[in-house]
């Protein structure tokens, strides 16, 4: 079904005040969770409120969330942040790398002892959005094999790169160092779907297409060794440099089995300490004009920029309203009735 994105905002604003996040903090973080919706992202969207509220009760989840800056030297800062909610110790690495990045150029700003930060466009677009280059990398429970291996070790590791371009669109990749994101086969267990068979192994190292043998199992990197070889240099950045945990000892979000001790690693560019920022643009504006005039492939129709598809989804639900299954919005319609809300997401009519 389709709800109002403003209602979903409003919602997920009131849940997060309920389970104890501050009024400026549950901003973000609902912030993150609708754009992760609205652009189809769903396993990094309002179906994490769940575990939130899971951990929140058995006192796993430290709300509200509570953020300091640990190391702080020019180009250079830890974000330290107090085990709550990952949107919020993000927005502070945000905010500082932008800040360091104009002052010398360049900056690096790492992230520890926080939890699910979602999608990490969701940080780079922001900071390219102010005429720079921004990547963001973190870590998470073990849930994929190194290459040649049949045991979870690391996490899919996310990376994300964003670039300004001098419009609305901007270049934005966001991607799992897995072939997918855990979040999809969850997705397809839920909804008691088949996954293809080269997305994981079950628990004895077989190719399996059952999504629950595959939770019991281990996912396969992206482009096999290349895959492996970049999440772990993910781990290495953004656990082991930012005095984060590590594979294989990082804890699932999705379960209250202790901290999580995610952590998370953003570099950024100012592109006006290198080139005109105009400059920049034009010759941004000439790349992408060329990249979508070139010859396609006969099963193509266009060529998109990464993260094209994601932003032209995004402004089609705030027009439209965002598209939610059945189950989720009654997932968040029972939370709201525990907290006692009166109100509820309705389908748009």
């Amino acid at each position: 079904m389709k709800i109002k994105s403003e209602d979903l905002y409003d919602r997920v604003q009131e849940l997060l005040l309920a389970a104890g996040e501050s009024p400026d903090n549950a901003k973000i973080v609902a912030e993150s969770l609708v754009k992760a919706d609205a652009r189809g992202v769903s396993t990094h969207g309002t179906y994490l409120l769940t575990p939130i509220f899971d951990r929140v009760k058995v006192g796993q989840l430290a709300l509200p969330t509570t953020t300091s800056l640990v190391i702080d030297e020019a180009a250079v800062a830890v974000v330290d942040g107090g085990n709550g909610l990952g949107p919020v110790a993000g927005n502070l690495a945000i905010e500082t790398s932008i800040q360091r990045a104009r002052a010398y150029g360049i900056s690096m700003v790492l992230i520890r002892n926080t939890n699910n930060l979602g999608s990490l466009a969701f940080y780079t677009e922001k900071i390219a959005s102010q005429g720079m280059i921004a990547m963001m990398s973190c870590n998470a429970a073990p849930a994929m094999a190194p290459w040649g291996g049949a045991e979870a070790f690391t996490g899919t590791n996310p990376i994300a790169i964003s670039i300004y371009t001098g419009s609305e669109m901007l270049f934005s990749a966001d991607m799992a160092t897995s072939v997918v994101a855990r979040g999809k086969i969850r997705q397809a267990s839920r909804e008691g779907k088949a996954i293809p068979a080269d997305w994981a192994l079950d628990a004895d190292g077989n190719a399996t297409t059952d999504p629950a043998a595959a939770l019991k199992g281990t996912l396969l990197p992206m482009a096999g060794p290349k895959g492996s070889a970049l999440a772990l240099a993910v781990d290495i950045m953004s656990g082991i440099l930012a005095g984060a945990e590590h594979a294989p000892n990082l804890k699932s979000f999705h379960a209250p089995d202790g901290k999580t001790g995610v952590g998370g690693a953003l570099v950024t560019v100012d592109i006006s300490k290198f080139m005109p920022l105009s400059e920049f643009k034009d010759t941004m504006g000439e790349y992408i004009k060329s990249l979508k005039a070139m010859k396609k492939a006969k099963s193509a129709t266009e060529i998109f920029l990464p993260g094209e598809i994601e932003h032209n989804r995004e402004r089609a639900s705030h027009e439209a309203g965002i598209t939610l299954d059945d189950k989720a919005v009654d997932v968040l319609n029972q939370l709201l009735e525990k907290i006692g809300s009166t109100q509820r997401l309705e389908a748009i009519v």
